[in-house]
This record gives structure tokens, sequence and C-alpha cells, in this order.
């Protein structure tokens, strides 16, 4: 091997690198779109909670 590559092998690594970008940006964006459907839920959970026990606080002093 002489060290220089045909342009069809320079092509194809071109292509694969391009394949491998575009599919770890859709990951990316993926895990990022779990992420913070997972934050969501979890302040969602606990403003729930919280509301919760306000009421449990409120009804206990009514009575």
């Amino acid at each position: 091997m002489d060290g220089h590559e045909p342009e069809d092998a320079k092509q194809s690594t071109a292509d694969m690198t391009t394949f491998v970008q575009n599919l770890l940006q859709q990951m990316q964006s993926r895990f990022q779109g779990m992420s913070e459907k997972i934050l969501t839920k979890n302040i969602l959970s606990n403003i729930l909670a919280g509301l919760s026990m306000m009421s449990i606080v409120v009804v206990t002093l009514v009575h």
C-alpha cells in the first residue's frame, strides 16, 4: 500500500462518516427529548405530591 486511497474508497469513507454523524445527531436528539420528558414528569409529580400534602393539611386544619 502506498498510502493513497482510490477515489471510490475516499467517497465511501466520507459517506460512512456522514451517515454516522447523522445517526449520532438523531440519537442525541432522541435522548434529549426523553430527558426533557422525564424531567417534566418528575416536576409534575412533585407538584402533585405537594398539592396532595397541602390538601391533607387543609382538611386536617378544617376538621
